[in-house]
C-alpha cells in the first residue's frame, strides 16, 4: 500500500482529499493526515512566514517523510517551505506549485483565484515562476474568507462561485481555484472552462511521483 501524507492547516480539508482520492480511483493508495492549524494561525499574527515557523514546518513535513511515500502540504502559504523539495528524504508536493504546473499547460489566460489575503502573494510569486504576467490574473475574493471562518463552509461555496459568475467575462485558459478549501466550490461553478482544484491536481503529482 502506499502512503500519501497530507500536511494541513485546516482540519477541514481532510475530507476534500479523501473525496479526491475516491475521485481519482486508486485502491492501492491511501493518506496519512497531519493538521498543523496554529502555524497558520501564528502566520497571521506575524505577518509573515518566520524563520521559527519555517522550522516548524520542515520539521513537520521530515516526520511526515518518516511514515510516507510522499507529502503534500496542502496550505499556500506553509507551502513557500517546500519551494526546495530536494531537502526531504521523500517527494514532498508543493499544491500551489502542482497548480501552476497544470495551469501552465492551457492555452491563453489564466485565472487564479484566492480567498486568504496571507496566501496572495506567494501565490502570485509562484504562479509568475511558470506563467507569464501577462497571461496570468490573481484576483482576492472579498469577503469569502469571512465566511470560512466562521465555518460556513455553503456560504463559503456560494461566495467563491458568485465572484466567478460576475466577473466581467473575458478569454481565458482555466480558472485555478488556489485554496484547498476552495474545491467545493467547483461543482458550484457554471463554466465550461476547465476548473483546477489543489486535491486532485496535488493529488495526481504525487501519484505521478511515485508511479
Amino acid at each position: 500500500m502506499t502512503v500519501i501524507a497530507c500536511l494541513h492547516a485546516a482540519r477541514s480539508n481532510i475530507a476534500l482529499y479523501e473525496d479526491a482520492l475516491r475521485g481519482l480511483d486508486f485502491s492501492d493508495v491511501e493518506l496519512l493526515h497531519r493538521v498543523e492549524g496554529e502555524l497558520l494561525a501564528s502566520v497571521a499574527d506575524a505577518g509573515d512566514v518566520t524563520e521559527a515557523i519555517a522550522d516548524a514546518t520542515r520539521q513537520a513535513i521530515h516526520e511526515l517523510c518518516d511514515y510516507a511515500d510522499a507529502v503534500i502540504v496542502t496550505c499556500t502559504t506553509l507551502g513557500v517551505v517546500a519551494w526546495d523539495a530536494s531537502q526531504f528524504s521523500k517527494p514532498v508536493i508543493r499544491v500551489d506549485a502542482a497548480l501552476a504546473k497544470v495551469a501552465s499547460r492551457y492555452q491563453g489566460s489564466i485565472l487564479v483565484l484566492c480567498t486568504a489575503h496571507a496566501t496572495l502573494a506567494a501565490t502570485t510569486h509562484l504562479f509568475e515562476a511558470f506563467i507569464p504576467p501577462e497571461r496570468l490574473s490573481v484576483e482576492l475574493i472579498p469577503g469569502a474568507w469571512v465566511w470560512f471562518n466562521a465555518g460556513d463552509f455553503d456560504g463559503y461555496y456560494r461566495e467563491i462561485a458568485g465572484y466567478i459568475q460576475q466577473r466581467p467575462e473575458s478569454p481565458l485558459g482555466c480558472i485555478v481555484l488556489a485554496q484547498i478549501s476552495m474545491a467545493g466550490a467547483e461543482k458550484q461553478i457554471n463554466s465550461t472552462l476547465s476548473v483546477l482544484t489543489g486535491p486532485a491536481v496535488s493529488l495526481q503529482a504525487a501519484i505521478d511521483a511515485l508511479y
